[in-house]
């Protein structure tokens, strides 16, 4: 890995072959997404490939910068996040704050709306057009939108209706665009929901922070038997006890967001207990039997086929703010998530 003093990754070896191919879940955590960054690091280092990638929030923008990076991904992906660190411009401040200056903006993510005279009527606090205008800048946008390249998954919220969007660029009649990843990342209220076909979505963690579910229903082939899913766990249960209203409104954040994570969890596992039963009865069906002709037969046996979900989890410091963008805290967190999945790794490895 790249030393600790600098964002700059090492480039892959260029007599590499194909390395084995991999799916990923990634949550949304704001700027916790610095440890999936370092995580992938190792997983490309590894020798493996990312063919499908699902994210949410900070997690989406993880997840289309791996899609649609020009040359070495975890390179492109350390650049993302030297452009989202932020270096105050008064010298020698006290670390806190240093580690609380994104109040005052993040310059290529969002910037704080500046009409107070229309406080009364706001919605949001920021603008996140610079995300947009950073995300068009460091991407190849026709490589975002090929599925041969890497199969692409956001999700969002829907601001009216509560329901979950997953948006994919599986479809060439509706293009993946930048806006289906900043409604993935619309948290409110700090940032405004995002349009997308005149319907308003805000983040796509208030409903799905760790989309697994489109990822697995995407698999392919003998792709559910062979290809190791990670989830990268980017939150943690238990914390101290809020110091002041902002470490407040993120803990708040966090239990809700854990909670979700924990709740997928269980359901995932009494799941795999239905589709072991399931299984039995798959082997003493008749071949032409009428249910198995159903489309829905076959999608829940691609669940019941699945053999590799790994949770990663990043064993973040307890109180460890999200809105934490300094350049000290980024690199640490990098670093943090690379050892973690390295060590994920080297205690139970892979099946082949």
């Amino acid at each position: 890995m790249s030393s600790n003093n600098q964002l700059t990754a090492p480039g892959p070896r260029g007599d590499r072959p194909a390395g084995k191919k991999f799916g990923l879940v990634l949550q949304g955590g704001a700027a916790l997404g610095a440890y999936e960054a370092g995580a992938i690091e190792y997983l490309y280092e590894s020798g493996m490939e990312c063919a499908i990638v699902a994210g949410a929030s900070s997690g989406a923008m993880n997840a289309v910068t791996l899609a649609g990076a020009r040359g070495y991904p975890p390179q492109v992906l350390r650049q993302l996040w030297e452009m989202l660190t932020v270096n105050p411009p008064v010298p020698f401040l006290p670390p806190m704050i240093r580690r609380t200056w994104s109040m005052f903006g993040v310059p290529h993510m969002y910037t704080p709306r500046r009409d107070y005279w229309n406080m009364p009527g706001w919605t949001h606090f920021t603008d996140t057009a610079p995300l947009k205008k950073t995300l068009e800048g460091l991407l190849d946008w026709d490589q975002v939108r090929d599925p041969d390249h890497m199969r692409l998954f956001v999700s969002a919220s829907g601001v009216e209706d509560a329901e979950t969007a997953y948006f994919s660029n599986l479809d060439p009649n509706q293009p993946f665009q930048p806006e289906h990843v900043l409604a993935s990342a619309s948290i409110p209220p700090g940032f405004p929901w995002t349009l997308v076909r005149h319907r308003a979505y805000w983040d796509g963690g208030l409903t799905d922070n760790t989309p697994l579910k489109p990822v697995i229903e995407s698999l392919r082939g003998d792709e559910p038997e062979t290809m190791p899913i990670f989830m990268i766990d980017v939150h943690s249960s238990s914390a101290p006890q809020p110091a002041n209203m902002q470490e407040v409104l993120l803990r708040m954040s966090e239990i809700l967001l854990h909670n979700n994570l924990k709740s997928d969890s269980q359901t995932a596992r009494r799941y795999t207990r239905f589709i072991s039963i399931l299984k039995q009865v798959d082997q003493q069906l008749p071949a032409d039997a009428p249910v198995r002709r159903q489309e829905d037969w076959d999608a829940v046996m691609n669940y019941a086929l699945v053999r590799q979900i790994r949770m990663i989890d990043m064993n973040k410091q307890a109180g460890e703010s999200a809105a934490d963008f300094s350049r000290e805290t980024i690199l640490r967190r990098l670093s943090a998530g690379y050892d973690q999945m390295r060590s994920a790794l080297e205690e139970t490895s892979l099946a082949a």
